[in-house]
């Protein structure tokens, strides 16, 4: 960092000290700090001591010559940016070559003209603060960063604690309902049971979207456990089925299931990935009208198993077809109309399936609703 705006330092490094003299005659005028070395091995010494804001180098220097000097300081992530000018007698071009080859910001001859001297000085000092306030709007903002990734952690986790403290809760509601049909009986009556069962698949939406920002939370962060066990796709398939059937508001859907023969048993997490079917199929059977309909079908190649749901809805632009299993891109979508399900459906959807090896994307092709398609490697 340049010392002050006025009152830069400068080390001058020459073993003949009438040339330090002449050159420090120069500089004082212009109210600069003057620092002196008569070898190598000094220069160094001085340039840790005071951080000059830039060094004039001679070449010939005993113990240690300039071009070892100025090759120590450019190595030195603490020295590099201090401006070097080499000052020499020699007139060969090779010296030259040799001063740029080891970092040199510049070299000048001698003889030399003061006012050649001053202004190389002046410009290699003004280069020197602008590269130091550089430094300090970085150092500033990478504080600043370091404080917003600490508050978003912060957030993280406190939406993590809040969310899972909502589980508890929504337990105690279901098991109440379960206890008040038991307590009920047969003499419950069909006004009270429709609406028992509308709160009972509410609380159910609800556990689902709280377990789906929890997974979220535990994939993103690395820590989820899952419990595979061997399944077949077709029998997940078909109780999602039966489940999105089971309400009301989907009795006139039309959902086809086009399930492959023989299809192989794969290792999954049962209840996560019941979360994700569910979640899947609830998206598509929202997407489509109170008549509408929906295509799921396996399938099975030599490498891997799969499935296919297209929904023949409101088509979701091709433009999102990435973002919109993003979590940070779910309020942009729906501030444009376009339905995604309730919470993070669809983001928890793609991270389990990808936490379980396989993969969930859109078909950009599909020119009709919303299709798609979910893989995972038989092996």
């Amino acid at each position: 960092m340049v010392s002050e705006v006025n009152n830069p330092k400068i080390l001058i490094v020459d073993d003949n000290k009438e040339n330090i003299d002449l050159i420090a005659y120069f500089l004082k005028p212009q109210n600069y700090q003057i620092y002196t070395a008569t070898d190598g091995v000094e220069a160094l010494t001085q340039v840790e001591n005071t951080k000059p804001d830039i060094i004039l180098l001679d070449i010939m220097l005993p113990k240690m010559d300039g071009f070892q000097v100025c090759e120590r300081i450019k190595k030195n992530a603490e020295t590099r940016f201090i401006p070097v000018i080499m000052i020499t007698a020699l007139k060969e071009l090779k010296d030259k070559i040799r001063s740029l080859e080891v970092g040199a910001d510049d070299f000048i001859s001698k003889p030399f003209e003061n006012v050649e001297l001053l202004t190389r000085v002046k410009s290699l000092l003004r280069i020197k603060r602008y590269h130091d306030q550089l430094e300090e709007k970085n150092l500033e903002l990478e504080e600043k960063n370091k404080a917003l990734l600490k508050m978003d952690q912060f957030k993280e986790e406190l939406n993590h604690l809040i969310v899972h403290d909502m589980k508890n809760p929504l337990f105690v509601i279901q098991g109440n309902l379960q206890m008040m049909e038991m307590g009920l009986g047969d003499s419950i009556s069909p006004m009270v049971q429709k609406y028992l069962g509308r709160i009972d698949r509410s609380t159910q939406n609800l556990l689902r979207m709280v377990l789906n920002l929890i997974d979220v939370f535990k994939i993103e962060g690395g820590s989820i456990e899952l419990s595979k066990e061997l399944i077949g796709l077709n029998e997940l398939i078909e109780k999602a089925h039966e489940r999105i059937m089971d309400y009301p508001e989907n009795e006139k859907k039309q959902i086809e299931l086009i399930l492959a023969d023989k299809m192989p048993f794969i290792k999954l997490d049962t209840s996560v990935m019941e979360r994700v079917f569910d979640n899947m199929l609830t998206f598509a059977a929202s997407n489509v009208g109170s008549d509408g309909k929906i295509e799921i079908q396996t399938f099975i190649t030599e490498t891997e198993v799969g499935v296919i749901l297209h929904d023949f809805g409101i088509q979701i632009p091709i433009k999102y077809s990435e973002s919109i299993f993003d979590k940070f891109s779910q309020v942009e979508i729906k501030n444009e109309g376009f339905r995604l399900g309730r919470g993070l459906t669809l983001t928890f959807s793609k991270l389990a399936v990808e936490a379980h090896g396989g993969s969930l994307q859109v078909d950009a092709d599909n020119k009709v609703g919303n299709r798609f398609i979910m893989k995972f490697p038989l092996s």
